[in-house]
């Protein structure tokens, strides 16, 4: 809306130049060519030959001798796939869509050409470094199949420049999938591990192609400032779900990079001090300053009050390069970071020091399965949700941090020092995380407890305002309907004083007060009500920092689940957090407002990251046929979760905190819908 501000990108962050390559780019060399293809795709293209749907003579079409050389390779897979299976799968390789969407001009194109039902295309424009694949109609192959093969598969390759690549993983990702002998048919307690290092691996291609894009931000370019007439350039020329896209994945990149580069100086402030670390200190507030200030902005695109479509635009660019910058940021220390700490030349003791501790903490984990289930003889399943798994992740953490240092020493052995420090520190990270859930348990007794007595504080408060409400404002409708609401809070807060979820009640109390007090503040003496609220302020401000606290270390312990949604909603609770306390001096009331809205922001925030992690889950059984921390590849399955096996994945030896660029071309897109039993999908590369 007009009366809200709207970033300017090019006033809010400074402009971005090309940083040296920080060290964990020469290390991941296996990337080089998926990098070198999508810096390919930022350059200026000539306009590509527009080509209408086809009707394909044959299952390889390649206009643009995309496949030279690879020809016979593709053949054999086709025929792979046609002689094992009821599917063949057609190829096509082109210059343009002529205007379309990839999966349009697949489904047209398979339209056209007359296809099968059980017929599948592969669309791929060479010069619009676009693609599309359609299934003609659901079978043994399923629509979420069909998309990791896509995805998963396809995609990469195509972003690599890997033509015939790409062909030949589609088709025998296809195979894989109609035989059953793919990712989604493993499983049992023995596949745990191999599944999901493939899916780690997965995962890890993406993030290392979307971290090592360079944003190209010339003067003619920018986003906010183009030439009259000029064609848009880099991020304003993708469409806007694309951006989107981009900028809930750049927020998502940046808030693990915070937490690597927080668990690195605390490990660094360990060995070396303060003093010694302190300028990266000083760079890890600075980006954290800048990623909190790019979640306002997701929140503010989140809320309930619209934006214009380039108003929309405009905070998205402004979202993925404020995210830049935080990651150069970072990433600017890395070479002199990685000297001081020199892990390679102390690896041997870092594995040591890393099993010891982990040894150590692993007594703590039995002593906290006792305390949930002492806890759960006195409280609701509710209470404990958040709290209740830590003992068994925690665990497998430990377990999958003795796993990590075998593998680190195996790596000693055959003198690759790299791999052992990787493994070193997914060794480390496990342990902080197993600290930090075991921690956890052992605050909620404490927690619940206090409640407890809060609890009879509230509801003593609450009732202050019903004698408030009956003096100044007997008739009054707004009043008494929340009146009658704070009634019903106060029912159900006794009424959990037995047996009960009292941190619920609570918060519902707590909630319904803060209604009450809206409502009676016209009613008020300016003095009375701020004295009111000063009161509870305090005893507010305390809560709401354990609440943030808590969500904080729910979502650090399982990053490798969380998305966008429950980290924007904590950041600004945090935001809004710190606010209150800022304006608790002047303005009690509207600090009190702030930190009923920052708790209400922190639910919100536990609630999407549990949804989160419960459809991580889903998918994870779904994909191995196990579930939970107790089965095969448990180990594994509590690293990814917690976002461990990929960052040690992505840091090998080393690397920068920030990673590359979050917002130049690249791969992947939307899937898309079918109609007539077919499905499909398609996007950039």
């Amino acid at each position: 809306m007009s009366h809200r501000r709207v970033p300017d990108p090019s006033a809010s962050t400074p402009e971005l130049t090309r940083a040296a390559p920080a060290p964990w780019i020469t290390r991941a060399a296996a990337a080089c060519a998926v990098l070198l293809g999508l810096l390919a795709a930022l350059g200026p293209a000539s306009p590509a030959a527009a080509v209408e749907p086809l009707n394909v003579p044959s299952r390889i079409t390649d206009q643009v001798g995309a496949l030279t050389g690879s020809t016979a390779e593709v053949e054999a897979s086709l025929d792979r796939l046609s002689q094992d299976t009821a599917y063949d799968l057609f190829v096509v390789f082109v210059d343009g869509f002529s205007g379309r969407e990839g999966e349009q001009w697949a489904r047209e194109t398979a339209a056209a050409s007359g296809l099968g039902a059980e017929d599948v295309i592969l669309a791929v424009a060479v010069d619009d470094r676009r693609y599309g694949m359609w299934v003609q109609s659901a079978g043994e192959i399923t629509e979420e199949e069909a998309t990791r093969v896509r995805v998963d598969l396809v995609e990469p390759r195509l972003a690599a420049g890997d033509w015939g690549g790409a062909a030949v993983a589609a088709a025998d990702g296809l195979r894989d999938a109609a035989l059953g002998t793919g990712t989604a048919a493993s499983g049992g307690g023995g596949g745990g591990f191999g599944t999901l290092l493939v899916i780690g691996l997965v995962v890890v291609l993406g993030i290392l192609v979307v971290r090592s894009l360079v944003r190209r931000r010339s003067a003619a370019g920018k986003a906010g400032a183009q030439p009259a007439g000029a064609a848009p350039q880099g991020l304003a020329a993708l469409p806007t779900p694309e951006l989107n896209r981009r900028a809930s994945q750049a927020l998502v990149a940046i808030d693990d990079a915070l937490t690597t580069s927080a668990q690195e100086l605390g490990f660094a402030q360990a060995q070396f001090g303060l003093e010694a670390t302190r300028q990266f200190g000083a760079a890890l507030e600075e980006a954290r300053a800048r990623v909190s200030e790019a979640f306002r902005w997701r929140q503010q695109l989140d809320d309930s009050t619209p934006e214009t479509e380039p108003q929309a635009r405009q905070i998205m660019i402004a979202i993925i390069e404020t995210c830049q910058v935080a990651a150069d940021s970072l990433d600017a220390h890395t070479d002199e970071f990685e000297k001081m700490r020199d892990l390679q030349a102390r690896a041997p003791q870092v594995l040591d020091d890393a099993e010891q501790r982990a040894t150590e903490v692993a007594a703590r984990v039995e002593p906290a399965r006792a305390t949930v289930a002492q806890l759960a003889t006195t409280y609701p399943a509710a209470a404990l949700a958040s709290v209740t798994p830590n003992p068994d992740q925690a665990s497998a953490l430990l377990a999958g941090a003795h796993e990590s240092v075998a593998r680190g020493r195996e790596a000693l052995t055959a003198d690759d020092r790299g791999a052992a420090v990787g493994a070193a520190r997914a060794a480390q990270d496990a342990v902080a995380q197993a600290v930090t859930l075991l921690d956890a348990v052992d605050r909620a007794g404490q927690d619940l407890a206090r409640a407890g007595t809060d609890l009879t504080a509230a509801i003593a408060s609450i009732g202050a305002d019903f004698a408030d409400a009956e003096r100044l404002a007997p008739r009054e409708p707004a009043v008494q309907a929340a009146v009658q609401a704070g009634r019903a809070a106060a029912s159900a807060a006794e009424a959990a004083r037995t047996g009960g979820d009292p941190l619920a009640a609570l918060r519902d109390v707590r909630a319904a007060e803060a209604r009450l007090d809206e409502t009676l503040e016209p009613f008020r003496e300016r003095a009375e009500h701020e004295a009111r609220a000063r009161a509870q302020l305090d005893d507010q401000l305390g809560r709401l920092a354990s609440h943030i606290r808590a969500v904080h270390d729910y979502i650090e312990t399982r990053r490798g689940a969380v998305g966008p949604e429950a980290r924007t909603r904590l950041s600004e609770a945090a935001r809004l957090a710190q606010q209150a306390h800022r304006d608790a001096a002047t303005d009690a009331t509207g600090a009190l407002s702030l930190a009923h809205r920052a708790g209400e922001l922190a639910n919100e925030a536990q609630q999407l990251a549990q949804l989160d992690v419960q459809d991580w889950e889903d998918q994870r059984r779904q994909r191995s046929g196990y579930g939970g921390f107790g089965g095969g590849g448990s180990n594994v399955g509590g690293m990814v979760l917690g976002g461990i096996l990929l960052d040690s994945l992505l840091r090998g030896g080393g690397g920068g905190f920030g990673g590359g660029g979050f917002g130049g071309g690249g791969f992947g897109g939307g899937g898309g819908g079918g109609d007539g039993g077919g499905f499909g999908g398609g996007g950039r590369f």
